[in-house]
């Protein structure tokens, strides 16, 4: 058997990580911090001792998880919002991309779900963690929705309101749908997608 290249090992141990990871969310999702990970393991057809070659503890796991999250939701925020579009069709694609990162990847709705509701979490940045949450996440989209209600596309009333109006509906519809239809397909999250941004933005415009 010929042996495998640096390039193959490495593309191996990425694609583990994302496994775990994701698998890690998916526990976390059912047991939060109650999680262990021989669930993680088992859950990902994995044998524990693998788990453990990636991790040392459950922490170092979740925090890990957490930074990559937030790299991810920046990623999203920076494309979506940093654009010459009118506002209503920036935070329209926004929430579409999030939408569709929070299924593909659990981890990055539990970075918003805990971090937006003030979920402390026993990892050694959190305070960090939520500072850079307000700061590249969270004030983009106050900042476009404060665009869209000085242009008349967005109801007027407080930007505050409308900004927890707004996170509040897609975290807490994807509380309901994250991980909890296994039998779901691309077609079907799409449908659940779109049907969430129409009833969002049918709200929210002037």
């Amino acid at each position: 058997m010929t042996p495998r290249t640096k390039e193959q090992n490495e593309a191996i141990r990425k694609q583990r990580i994302y496994q775990i990871r994701n698998t890690a969310a998916e526990v976390y999702l059912e047991k939060g911090m109650n999680m262990e990970m021989g669930d993680i393991a088992k859950k990902a057809g994995l044998g524990r001792g693998t788990v453990y070659h990636y991790y040392n503890n459950k922490i170092s796991l979740i925090e890990d998880l957490l930074i990559e999250a937030f790299e991810e939701a920046k990623k999203t925020t920076v494309e979506t919002l940093n654009t010459h579009e009118p506002p209503l069709i920036r935070l329209e694609q926004y929430a579409k991309r999030q939408l569709g990162s929070w299924v593909q990847q659990p981890f990055v709705f539990i970075l918003f779900k805990n971090l937006f509701q003030s979920e402390p979490i026993p990892i050694q940045n959190y305070n960090e963690l939520l500072k850079n949450f307000h700061t590249y996440l969270y004030n983009p989209v106050t900042q476009a929705i404060e665009e869209g209600i000085h242009s008349g596309q967005f109801i007027s009333i407080e930007s505050g309101t409308i900004v927890k109006l707004f996170f509040g509906t897609l975290i807490g519809t994807a509380t309901s749908y994250i991980g909890k239809n296994d039998d779901s397909d691309e077609t079907d999250n799409a449908n659940w997608i779109n049907d969430v941004i129409t009833v969002l933005f049918k709200g929210l415009k002037a």
